[in-house]
């Protein structure tokens, strides 16, 4: 019986979203490598390696971001809702 010690597995993203370069709408391309993911832009040879760990704190700082902005948002509703009309 044999055993494979490195797993050769490749995977690629392929977001919904798409960012305008030179005039184009292209699509984001994420690769998976086992320390770090490349980025880049479909049909675009320029890449981008970012390391996972940064890829979580980007994650983690977007989170806390977007519940600060949520809590300013209920704040907002509560006072327009407690406001007397005419």
């Amino acid at each position: 019986m044999s055993c494979l010690i490195d797993h050769k597995v490749q995977v690629i993203f392929v977001s919904a979203s798409s960012v305008n370069k030179n005039g184009k709408k292209r699509k984001i391309v994420m690769e998976s490598c086992p320390t770090y993911a490349l980025i880049r832009l479909r049909g675009s040879a320029e890449c981008f390696p970012i390391g996972w760990e940064a890829i979580y704190e980007a994650a983690v700082r977007r989170h806390a971001e977007n519940l600060r902005l949520e809590a300013e948002a209920k704040k907002a509703r509560k006072v327009r809702k407690k406001k007397p009309t005419g």
